[in-house]
């Protein structure tokens, strides 16, 4: 039996007949239709919840209830992974546009230009009856290759390209090694492409490799988060679903190939003159690009299917630059410190400097590398999403509306991305308004949020006012609903603080078992660099006063942005770059931080605030 569904998006109405039991979630997905869902329809993360019209509200489930709170189930939301399809249903996806805001820029370093992919125009003699080489030994010959060429791809173009422009050609190679050719001289067309592949987003940079001006940059939402926030949720569907890992890898190419039009649009080139792109990402990312099974990512021991430098042609996964370009993906350190980390400690420039430095990259792993030009070391604290807004309550990604400041200055006031009205609260939200009602005594070091007026600092009155009962438990309310686009509240509640506590603890932990492996003191580190979204706006007071960054680091951090994209960049335009790179992976010692036996005193110890 098929029933007939309404959506409702922004003053849209698309009617649909949905077979009987089809989940809405999927449902959704099915037809387009963006839907955040961070615990990949679990039923655990409350994100993906939806407005139900009039009588077809059913009652909801005990955990649609707790996630939901009562006024929000009383106005009809339900959760979208939650709801069968039964009876005619009215979908209202107002509350459901996510466009986030992407950090792409970062700290830049100056490299020479070298990049591994060149042209050479050249100029044959025109075959006749007394001279009958082949195209391709003539073409040998003429540039004293030493052997003809062996690239079918390559041969198949030569006949047209020698041809075209009575034998004034173009020879495209990568480092010694013949990839293309065309006709007459276009040494003057040769580009590249940089991708950083986040978890949550993706940031791109074209580059003209003859001058190694960056000509344009765009950034969006990797189309993967609808199958999960984190990694292990997206491993878990590739390992559910018999097509899952096919989807993983196609919607991700997907998303490439929209990144490479947009770029390649605004600055008025041709697709086919883009001869190299160059990736970074966690180690999962790139198994996904690769389409490599990542199901040993997600359980012990662990093992990755390759982390190895690899160079492929476009052609052979899809992607819409020439197709016989070549693929760099920048070498990977483990399951879990990926080409990320090593293009971003390449960005730092931290391998090379005599004194040590520490580099953190917050995110549902947080990546963290410290060491000099002597020793390199890292680890990847399982931290949770609690830093893009997953698993918290009234928590959102870095979209706009996003509260992304918050002060208990004289009450208590906040900021939102591109100022527009509140929708949820992102990563750096959390954090400084966890630090500040640390500060004010609202919260104690234990984390327990204080809801008794006498046990409150004189100074914190203004914001007694504030606190609340949120479906039984306590809370802190940020905007009321009268504040918000969506009419709803915005809260801080109890069982979001300890969200936050048990991700910096993990983070704080992990810095100390690298300072503990390398026998050094926290005086020895003379630099701390923030790397990626969160590390970039974040407050960095924020973050020692909660201690998400151990005190003892005060005066010495220093936010580099995407430096995994600037590192991606370098290895773009300079072949010794690369090279840097495989140098970094073969130095880095890994610590697996489940196998520390300190890990877990230390991460216990972190669970509290500091006094």
């Amino acid at each position: 039996m098929a029933y007939k569904v309404k959506i409702h998006k922004h003053g849209q109405c698309s009617e649909y007949r949905v077979n009987e039991g089809t989940n809405l979630l999927a449902f959704l997905r099915q037809n387009s239709y963006e839907m955040h869902s961070p615990c990949n329809g679990q039923g655990t993360c409350g994100k993906c919840s939806v407005k139900l019209g009039g009588d077809q509200v059913s009652a909801p489930s005990a955990g649609e209830a707790r996630l939901l709170g009562e006024k929000a189930v009383k106005e009809g939301f339900r959760l979208a992974c939650r709801t069968t399809i039964g009876c005619d249903l009215t979908v209202y996806l107002d509350n459901t546009d996510f466009s986030a805001k992407v950090l792409t820029e970062g700290t830049q370093k100056s490299t020479r230009l070298s990049p591994m992919i060149s042209k050479k125009h050249i100029h044959l003699p025109v075959p006749n009856l007394d001279d009958q080489r082949s195209d391709s030994r003539r073409l040998a010959e003429a540039l004293s290759l030493g052997k003809e060429l062996k690239s079918l791809s390559v041969l198949r173009q030569l006949p047209e390209a020698l041809r075209g422009d009575q034998y004034h050609t173009t020879l495209i190679s990568y480092g010694k090694t013949p990839v293309g050719v065309e006709s007459g001289d276009t040494t003057n067309r040769l580009y590249g492409i940089a991708i950083d592949i986040g978890t949550t987003t993706l940031a791109a940079y074209l580059i003209d490799l003859n001058t190694g001006v960056r000509l344009s940059t765009c950034s969006a939402l990797n189309p993967q988060r609808k199958f999960g926030a984190d990694v292990i949720s997206r491993i878990k569907h590739t390992m559910d679903e018999a097509e899952g890992l096919d989807e993983m890898h196609t919607v991700i190419i997907g998303g490439i190939n929209e990144a490479i039009s947009e770029l390649t649009h605004r600055a008025g080139i041709d697709k086919n003159d883009v001869w190299q792109i160059v990736f970074v990402g966690n180690t999962t990312m790139m198994h996904f690009l690769l389409k490599l099974s990542a199901k040993n990512i997600a359980a012990a021991p662990f093992i990755p299917a390759a982390t190895q430098t690899l160079e492929i042609r476009a052609a052979e996964l899809g992607i819409d630059m020439n197709g016989n370009g070549v693929v760099v993906v920048v070498p990977s350190v483990a399951a879990y410190i990926g080409a990320d980390t090593v293009s971003a400690i390449l960005a730092t420039g931290m391998q090379k400097k005599k004194k040590v430095s520490l580099l953190v990259d917050f995110g549902t792993n947080g990546e963290i590398a410290l060491g000099n030009s002597e020793w390199l070391m890292a680890c990847s604290a399982a931290a949770g999403p609690a830093f893009e807004g997953a698993n918290i309550r009234c928590g959102v990604g870095g979209i706009r509306g996003a509260i992304d400041r918050f002060s208990a200055e004289e009450g208590s006031s906040y900021t939102t991305i591109e100022g527009e009205r509140p929708v949820g609260i992102c990563g750096t939200g959390v954090v400084d308004i966890v630090s500040e009602l640390y500060r004010a005594g609202i919260i104690d070091e234990t984390g327990r949020l204080e809801t008794d007026p006498d046990g409150l600092r004189e100074d914190s009155n203004l914001l007694v006012g504030r606190l609340a009962k949120i479906d039984g438990m306590s809370a802190f309310v940020i905007a009321g609903a009268d504040e918000t686009k969506h009419g709803k509240e915005i809260v801080m509640t109890q069982k979001d603080i300890r969200e936050l506590q048990n991700a910096k603890a993990a983070i704080a932990a992990g810095i100390r078992v690298l300072v503990k492996r390398a026998g050094i003191s926290f005086r020895d580190i003379e630099s701390v660099y923030l790397a990626g979204g969160f590390g970039t706006y974040i407050n960095p007071q924020s973050a020692l006063n909660i201690g998400l960054i151990p005190p003892e680091l005060t005066g010495r951090l220093e936010s580099v942005g995407n430096a995994a994209g600037v590192g991606a960049m370098m290895v773009l335009t300079s072949g010794r770059a690369l090279r840097e790179a495989e140098n970094i992976k073969k130095r880095i010692g890994y610590v697996e931080l489940s196998a520390d036996k300190g890990f877990n005193d230390f991460y216990i110890d972190e669970m509290m605030f500091p006094e």
